[in-house]
C-alpha cells in the first residue's frame, strides 16, 4: 500500500476523498501509466476533479433509502418486503444468485459479522405498465456487500469511481487501435458538444500524437468532471404522492442509471450472515449482477 498512499500525498493542499481501497487509484495507474500517476502537477489537476466527482457521488448514493430488513422472518410481517419478493424464497435466491456476493460475504462470516448490509437491485416484472408495488419485481441483485451500511454506500461509490475512469480506458483504446483517425472522430473528451472548425474536418489525427500524458491527463479529468454521464439515482416515479403506508413507499424506490441497460430499482437492504451462506450454498451458479 505505500506507493498508493504516496500518490494521495502529491497534492497536499487539496484533501483527497478517495475510497481506502484504493481501487480507484490502481485502476487511473493503469489507464494513465505510471510516471504520469506518480507527479505531483498530475495530482494538482487531478484530486480537485476527483473531489468534485465523489461529491457527486455520495449525493446520489445517500439518495438510495433503506436499509431494509429482508430476513426471512420479516417476509410475511414487514408489507415493504412482501411487496418487494414475489415469494419468500426469492429473497435466497437473489442473494445465493448474485455474483458479487459469494467472495465478500465469506469474507464477512469469517470475521463474524451477524448481518450484512447491501445495494439490491430489481426489475420490474415485464408486464409492468406503471410502477406500481402490485406489479411485482423480478431478477433481484445484491452488490457492495459490506458490514455497515455506510460501508455498504461506500462500496458504491468505489464501484461508481472506478467506472468512470474505466470507461475513460476503454474509450482511449477504441482511440488507439485504428491508429489515425479524422479530426473529427479524434474526441478524448468524449463530449457531445466538441466543437471541429470545418478547416480540420477530414485532417488526420495520429495517435500516436495525441495520446501523450498531458493529454491522456486532460481527457480523464474531463470524464470525473462529467460523474451524471455515468451515474445517475431517479426518485421514484409517485414520489410526489409522499405516501407513509409501507406498501406504497416501494412505488418511492428511486431508479438507478449506469452503463447497465436494464432499468434496476434500487435500494439498501441488510439480512442476516447466515442466511446470505445458506443461500449461496443451495445455488449452483451466480449469474446475476449489476453492471455499473
Amino acid at each position: 500500500m505505500g506507493f498508493f498512499n504516496s500518490l494521495l500525498k502529491q497534492a497536499p493542499a487539496v484533501t483527497c476523498m478517495l475510497p481506502d481501497s484504493h481501487a480507484v487509484i490502481r485502476q487511473m495507474v493503469a489507464v494513465l501509466g505510471f510516471e504520469v500517476a506518480a507527479s505531483k502537477e498530475s495530482w494538482a489537476r487531478l484530486v480537485p476533479a476527483i473531489n468534485a466527482a465523489v461529491e457527486y457521488f455520495d449525493a446520489q448514493i445517500a439518495a438510495i433509502p433503506g436499509p431494509f430488513d429482508i430476513a426471512a422472518a420479516q417476509y410475511t410481517h414487514h408489507p415493504l418486503v412482501h411487496a418487494l419478493f414475489p415469494t419468500r424464497q426469492e429473497i435466497a435466491h437473489g442473494i445465493g444468485r448474485s455474483r458479487d456476493v459469494k467472495q465478500p460475504l465469506a469474507f464477512l462470516a469469517g470475521a463474524e459479522q451477524k448481518e450484512v448490509f447491501a445495494l439490491m437491485g430489481a426489475r420490474r416484472k415485464p408486464d409492468s405498465q406503471q410502477a406500481s408495488a402490485d406489479q411485482g419485481f423480478h431478477d433481484h441483485t445484491l452488490r457492495t456487500l459490506a458490514a455497515n451500511e455506510p460501508a455498504a454506500r461506500q462500496g458504491l461509490r468505489t464501484a461508481a469511481m472506478t467506472r468512470v475512469v474505466t470507461a475513460f480506458g476503454e474509450h482511449v483504446q477504441k482511440l488507439r487501435k485504428p491508429g489515425s483517425l479524422p479530426r473529427e472522430a479524434w474526441n478524448i473528451e468524449n463530449r457531445k458538444d466538441f466543437p471541429v472548425a470545418d478547416g480540420e474536418k477530414g485532417k488526420p489525427v495520429l495517435a500516436d500524437d495525441e495520446l501523450q500524458p498531458d493529454k491522456l491527463l486532460q481527457g480523464l479529468v474531463a470524464w470525473l468532471q462529467r460523474p451524471s454521464e455515468h451515474f445517475q439515482v431517479h426518485a421514484g416515479e409517485k414520489a410526489a404522492a409522499g405516501s407513509q403506508d409501507a406498501v406504497h413507499q416501494i412505488d418511492l424506490l428511486p431508479q438507478l442509471l449506469v452503463c447497465d441497460r436494464r432499468h434496476w430499482v434500487v435500494c439498501l437492504v441488510r439480512f442476516p450472515t447466515d442466511e446470505g451462506v445458506a443461500a449461496v450454498q443451495n445455488e449452483t451458479r451466480q449469474h446475476r449482477y449489476i453492471l455499473i
